[in-house]
């Protein structure tokens, strides 16, 4: 038989099985720790390898990219586009990606307007060898509402923005008399002198704390319509006569159609007669066209806008609302 020393190798060789099955679920453990291990290595591998080829252009890219908007953009008056310049580099190591995008948001600065920003224009580009471009859209394509045009190109990874103001929507007009303030009637001879002016809604300016009006290069048609009532000069009255009706009998005598683009007006009278060309102000309305009797007078002029998302009819009228014409004396009173 044998001894219990004998036993003991068997305590021996169950502290041996013990030992073994530990260090098997360690190396489990382990393994299990170095594949986690290994497969995060290898994702961080894959972003920092996105980010060296991107950035450093082991494909076509851009290091940089910068895009220029005129600060004259929208105030030329014969300036039928928008335009804007991209300049762009190459990458560090890679070539220079030719084909990009543009994207064109319009943030209206009305004051009565309360939306968010608007989508005006989006399109691509193409560079140029060395990295230059130009984008140019016509502004009937692009123009949505007066305000903040924001200009974001991309490139690649690479973007870059500008922005201008461009108030081009014409909201009322008016035609300054140059020659009557209520004192004197106008000689028919003479004509009516005007200067015509489009002006915007009330607008934001961040310049200043007064909200105002701001006098535009308009593209607008309509009519401008003259109205007759037999009334004597009345001398003495104030702007309030002469800015109410009342009670005057109106009577149309003329309804022009005009067009007005940029420095450009052209009129044309029921007649057929028509007056058109450039830096038009002065205007001045040939009485012969419409002139019948002495009396008071009035300009009224409806119009639309050729730009923007507003195709509501606009109005306008002469400074003073009534004004008188005749044939004059020497003394500036009125002959007939």
């Amino acid at each position: 038989m044998q001894s219990e020393e004998d036993w003991d190798d068997g305590e021996d060789w169950d502290d041996d099985y013990d030992d073994t099955e530990s260090s098997s679920f360690l190396d489990m453990e382990l393994a299990t720790k170095m594949k986690i291990a290994g497969a995060v290595g290898i994702a961080l591998l894959i972003i920092l390898s996105s980010t060296i080829f991107t950035n450093f252009g082991f494909y076509s890219g851009a290091g940089s990219i910068s895009v220029l908007i005129d600060v004259n953009e929208g105030k030329d008056a014969n300036d039928n586009t928008f335009t804007f310049n991209i300049l762009a580099t190459s990458p560090a190591f890679g070539s220079l990606a030719k084909d990009g995008k543009y994207t064109i948001t319009n943030v209206p600065n009305s004051v009565e307007y309360s939306g968010g920003s608007i989508s005006a224009f989006s399109g691509s580009f193409v560079l140029s060898d060395d990295g230059r471009g130009s984008v140019s859209i016509a502004y009937s394509d692009l123009f949505k509402m007066n305000g903040k045009y924001n200009v974001e190109v991309e490139l690649g990874s690479q973007k870059a923005t500008d922005s201008v103001i461009l108030n081009k929507f014409s909201e009322s007009a008016v035609a300054d008399l140059v020659q009557f303030d209520g004192s004197k009637p106008l000689d028919r001879d003479d004509g009516v002198i005007t200067n015509m002016h489009f002006s915007s809604e009330i607008i934001d300016n961040p310049d200043s704390n007064l909200d105002t009006s701001v006098i535009i290069i308009p593209s607008v048609t309509g009519t401008i319509t003259i109205y007759f009532s037999e009334e004597l000069f009345e001398e003495g009255e104030d702007e309030d006569y002469w800015d109410s009706d009342n009670g005057r009998d109106l009577e149309v005598v003329e309804t022009m159609q005009f067009s007005y683009f940029g420095d450009q007006m052209s009129v044309i009278y029921e007649s057929g007669a028509t007056e058109e060309g450039p830096n038009f102000n002065p205007f001045i309305f040939d009485t012969s066209e419409f002139y019948g009797d002495s009396g008071d007078y009035a300009i009224v002029i409806k119009f639309n806008n050729d730009l923007g998302s507003d195709v509501t009819e606009k109005q306008g009228q002469s400074n003073w609302k009534w004004f008188h014409i005749c044939n004059t004396n020497s003394d500036g009173t009125c002959s007939d």
